[in-house]
């Protein structure tokens, strides 16, 4: 079983290490897991948007690893992390109970031994005898002392346990939340939070518009002048998008150079009118490089939006608002376009 095991692990190590070569990708650790997945065949939902933009593009991009490493590999690993610490949290909880209860049956046996004592010394006048039962009554209330003690501290002991468990499921918790380039909600809050946003709307029959941004020329701008620029963009947009938006409002990494933006309780003409003070927000926001004063020139990103419509599925409206922004790209970019509402 171990060879086998060990035969297959190294099968699918060599077949990861082809894939980069092939696509000239720097055998970085990154690269190795990302492909070692794929090799792995584990995760279909990553292996078909590989295939998928190998397909369409014939190659991956360094941006487009990192995009997928995001969205599957990082999300997985919070998973995991949260699974853990969630496992911990309930062998701690039910040691505890453990503990409690032996400190029920220890109180309990020390009751029973007072009132065996008070039986017999009601029926006692012998001196030894008392003295006897006393002692015995002394012995056992020691004996209770030192087992509550040790409980005591083990019951301390773990509640220290439950606490670290505690913070690093909240740790855990808010990775899988929050994109950690950006500081926007991740893909998966972004989900979580529309599906509410779209059942409110439904229950509520309140206007819910979805914002989806993209930014413009992105994988030209990094290959020009690296992913740490890359990133700064991306950084600008987060920072953007939350001075931008209300309490109510959502703004989420939707995956690579896409975000999206939820809505809720606004129509469609408050939509692109928010939408446009982010785009020109966005234009105004000159990058430099931090060495050489040199100007990156303006960012720019194109918006489409979509306004919910009673009874539709949440897919249904990103479809719709996802069309929309290629019609903002294929005007030419740097725009805000809206969908053309049914009369």
């Amino acid at each position: 079983m171990g060879n086998s095991h060990n035969a297959y692990t190294v099968k699918v190590a060599e077949q990861a290490i082809e894939r980069i070569k092939a696509l000239g990708m720097p055998a970085d650790p990154g690269a190795f897991e990302l492909w070692y997945t794929y090799a792995s065949g584990r995760n279909q939902e990553l292996n078909r948007r590989i295939n998928s933009l190998i397909e369409d593009k014939g190659s991956l991009s360094a941006d487009d690893h990192d995009s997928i490493r995001r969205e599957f590999l990082q999300t997985a690993r919070a998973d995991t992390a949260i699974i853990d610490a969630g496992t911990k949290v309930s062998a701690e909880v039910d040691n505890v109970v453990k503990l409690l209860g032996e400190l029920i049956l220890s109180t309990a046996r020390g009751r029973g031994d007072f009132a065996q004592a008070s039986s017999q010394l009601a029926n006692s006048l012998d001196q030894e005898t008392i003295r006897a039962i006393a002692d015995a009554l002394i012995k056992s209330l020691r004996t209770i002392e030192i087992q509550h003690a040790v409980l005591e501290e083990r019951l301390s002991s773990s509640k220290q346990e439950i606490e670290s468990a505690k913070q690093a499921l909240a740790t855990a918790t808010a990775e899988a939340n929050l994109d950690v380039v950006t500081g926007l909600a991740t893909r998966r809050k972004f989900d979580r939070m529309f599906e509410d946003a779209v059942q409110a709307a439904n229950n509520s029959g309140e206007p819910l518009s979805l914002l989806m941004i993209d930014i413009d020329h992105f994988k030209k701008f990094n290959d020009r002048f690296g992913h740490l620029m890359g990133d700064s963009v991306l950084r600008l947009i987060g920072v953007t998008l939350k001075q931008s938006i209300k309490g109510q409002d959502t703004a989420a990494r939707y995956g690579g150079e896409e975000f999206a933006v939820i809505l809720p309780q606004t129509n469609l003409a408050g939509a692109a009118q928010l939408a446009e003070q982010i785009r020109n927000r966005i234009i105004s926001r000159e990058l430099k490089q931090r060495l050489t004063g040199e100007s990156l020139g303006a960012i720019t990103v194109s918006i489409g939006i979509a306004t919910y419509r009673k009874g539709e599925l949440p897919l249904t409206m990103l479809d719709r608002a996802d069309a929309v922004l290629y019609n903002a790209k294929r005007a030419g970019r740097n725009c805000v376009r809206v969908e053309e509402l049914a009369v």
